[in-house]
């Protein structure tokens, strides 16, 4: 497949893509006050396939009726939504939202991992081991170096986030094999997969729908906030900017969520940005950096 050079609209949606996912971790927050994590998984995911599933009928597009199509959705449904969409408001339980959203900002220094262990012509050069490297060393800032004198209890929701982000890293390298499906049914089919798994779990685990009538309305409008626009619009957008400008391009947007999350936590929930986060986010950001430089001369 050709990939189009991006250019002013490609790197526009990329932004509003950034804003918007930034913008999910304070809607976690709100709908926490009424919601489990695996209800808030569920529900989002069910809101986004219902809507992207009548949008892609709408036009045209058929139900595939290939079983292998129907694995493969199950599959990158599970590592694209099911999984982090659990993992991120779990970990919110406990942490900020704008902490949160840096520990994201590490699915591109993942992605050299992941390359080099299934990949055949991916090596680890110099550039991309010290990149690697300086980013894990903002990741321990952003941890706290405290937080390890505290026992495995509060390391475990930072460590849930960082899961969530080397699961969007899988599910990207899966969504480039997926042939002969629209952008539209893609995200479709990748949320009703991701519905197989998270509905079933939220009903048994949470009860989601015996407690309904106790639930904010803040919290009901922050659940449906999350399936329409973060994960319904978002994932249609970022499925069509990976088959026309790739992977490689749409990992930018890894740089703009944290941005965004930072902002908003501190306008909308009075978080602050203490200096080692401030040190580990531009850690990370440098590692990233020196690594895309790796990978230009490997």
């Amino acid at each position: 497949m050709i990939l189009k050079p991006a250019g002013i609209q490609a790197y526009t949606l990329l932004t509003i893509q950034g804003a918007v996912w930034g913008s999910s971790f304070q809607a976690i927050k709100y709908a926490l006050d009424g919601f489990g994590p695996m209800t808030i998984s569920a529900g989002r995911i069910l809101i986004a396939a219902l809507v992207l599933l009548a949008y892609a009928l709408m036009k045209g597009d058929r139900l595939p009726r290939s079983p292998c199509v129907w694995m493969n959705f199950l599959l990158i449904g599970f590592f694209s939504c099911a999984l982090p969409f659990f993992l991120i408001p779990w970990g919110e339980q406990t942490l900020d939202s704008g902490r949160a959203s840096i520990f994201m900002a590490t699915s591109p220094l993942i992605a050299i991992v992941l390359a080099y262990f299934t990949s055949n012509n991916e090596q680890i050069t110099g550039y991309k081991a010290l990149g690697f490297i300086i980013g894990f060393i903002g990741v321990l800032f952003v941890i706290g170096l405290d937080t390890f004198d505290s026992g495995v209890g509060e390391l475990l929701p930072q460590l849930a986030i960082i899961v969530a982000a080397a699961s969007y890293v899988v599910s990207g390298a899966m969504v480039k094999q997926m042939k002969g499906v629209s952008s539209a049914m893609l995200a479709a089919g990748v949320l009703l997969g991701g519905c197989l798994v998270t509905v079933p779990a939220s009903l048994l685990l949470e009860n989601p729908l015996g407690d309904v009538a106790n639930v904010s309305d803040s919290a009901i409008i922050a659940l449906v906030y999350l399936g329409l626009v973060p994960t319904g619009a978002a994932f249609f957008v970022r499925f069509y900017l990976i088959r026309v400008y790739g992977y490689t391009f749409i990992a930018q947007v890894g740089y703009l969520v944290p941005l965004f999350s930072v902002l908003f936590g501190a306008v909308l929930l009075d978080e602050t940005l203490t200096i080692s986060m401030f040190v580990g986010l531009l850690l990370i950001f440098g590692g990233i950096m020196i690594s895309r430089r790796g990978a230009k001369h490997s």
